[in-house]
């Protein structure tokens, strides 16, 4: 009875995995369209404030602020924000002030705070230096691709779009714990997101990059409306959609670099994502259970006694799911070097399922150095008052 009932699972589980790939392919293919459009002409874009919160410093994070200062956009300001007086980064954006000093770049230094949320205080300090209406927020550790913003902005010329955000891949540097953490992104996250976009409408948005007008950001009550929840980006989608607006999903696909040293980093970051998640939205995060479709085929092949029966159906859910993965990440997040790493994906997989369960097991997370305790709207409070400022959260 057991194996049966872990088969039917398998065949769910399996079916989601073609249905990821059906719905990658529809991606694909509006994705190449809305990309050869022709792009607005300099006297008809609009002016842009890119706002990018930053917490420390790794090896990567000059070529990362430098990516942003080099985007190819008329009217262009960037706007840098830390807490703290003596944050490595400010070093950092001080040398591409120098080195870029045709780009209109501010650093703003302020510890002020305004919710449980570091990183939001720490937009909201820079946003009093934003000179223009329309608004890029993206995380310290995302690199785009030069004509990134000429191809989200114009998306917000029609009224009924409230924010325009987008796909990212994950570029692992260093260590194990990144691809770890890649292959999560390029082999789960991004197919997630390609079948929400097909099966329900988009109500959130992503830290990769959230682009709204200055106006429709007041309207909704600025960063202090979201200043006490975890994801904050998940609450600014919707709360726009809340307010009869649209999120869309651009075709433009950034990547962030990842700079996590140890799998404990790991399990900590998904474990923290995976509890907001169940926290949140309960009902989706259950349904999320067929998306594991390595942990069912492994159940079965054992519930089956590694018989033939059990191992021919562990190869062929495990084929599918892995040539869903590799071509979910090659055609549309245009990771390239995703099939010499596609041996990873099941140890990946089994990994994630683990944590998926462990969502289950709290309602705390850990973030910046502080345990919080997240309530169903998503807002966090700290599970023990901090006798002092707690550290600031890095970006994600």
């Amino acid at each position: 009875m057991l194996a049966q009932l872990l088969l039917l699972i398998v065949a769910v589980a399996t079916g989601y995995q073609l249905f990821s790939l059906v719905c990658a392919w529809l991606f694909a293919r509006w994705q190449r369209r809305e990309l050869a459009r022709p792009r607005a002409a300099d006297a008809t874009l609009p002016g842009v404030t890119v706002l990018k919160p930053l917490c420390g410093a790794v090896p990567e994070t000059y070529d990362n602020l430098a990516n942003t200062c080099r985007l190819d956009y008329p009217k262009l300001q960037i706007v840098f924000g830390v807490a703290a007086a003596d944050d490595p980064a400010i070093a950092i954006v001080k040398r591409l002030q120098r080195d870029d000093a045709h780009v209109d770049v501010e650093l703003v230094v302020s510890s002020d705070r305004i919710g449980s949320n570091a990183k939001v205080s720490n937009l909201n300090n820079m946003l009093q230096r934003a000179k223009h209406d329309v608004l890029v927020i993206a995380d310290g550790d995302i690199r785009a691709p030069r004509d990134y913003l000429r191809i989200i902005v114009p998306y917000l010329d029609d009224p009924r779009n409230g924010v325009v955000t987008c796909l990212y891949r994950g570029v692992a540097a260093r260590t194990l714990a990144n691809h770890v953490e890649a292959l999560f992104i390029n082999t789960d996250f991004g197919p997630m997101v390609t079948v929400a976009r097909q099966v329900e409408r988009m109500t959130y948005a992503f830290g990769a990059t959230i682009c709204i007008r200055r106006s429709t950001f007041d309207g909704l009550g600025g960063f202090r409306a979201i200043a006490d929840h975890l994801a904050d980006d998940y609450q600014l989608g919707h709360m726009v959609v809340e307010a009869g607006r649209q999120v869309v999903l651009a075709p433009v696909v950034t990547e962030t670099v990842l700079d996590l040293d140890s799998l404990t980093e790991v399990a900590a970051h998904q474990l923290r994502w995976a509890r907001t998640y169940r926290i949140c939205r309960p009902g989706g995060y259950l349904a999320s259970v067929v998306t594991h479709s390595t942990l069912w085929a492994t159940l079965y092949l054992l519930a089956t006694g590694f018989s033939a029966n059990g191992a021919q159906v562990f190869a062929a859910a495990l084929g599918i799911r892995l040539l869903a993965a590799g071509c979910i990440a090659h055609f549309v997040l245009g990771v390239r070097r995703i099939w010499r790493d596609l041996w990873l994906v099941p140890l990946k997989d089994l990994f994630i399922s683990s944590i998926w369960v462990a969502a289950f097991l709290g309602q705390t997370v850990r973030w910046g150095g502080t345990e919080f305790v997240v309530a169903p709207d998503g807002r966090m409070v700290p599970a023990i008052e901090p006798e002092s400022d707690p550290e600031p959260a890095r970006n994600g």
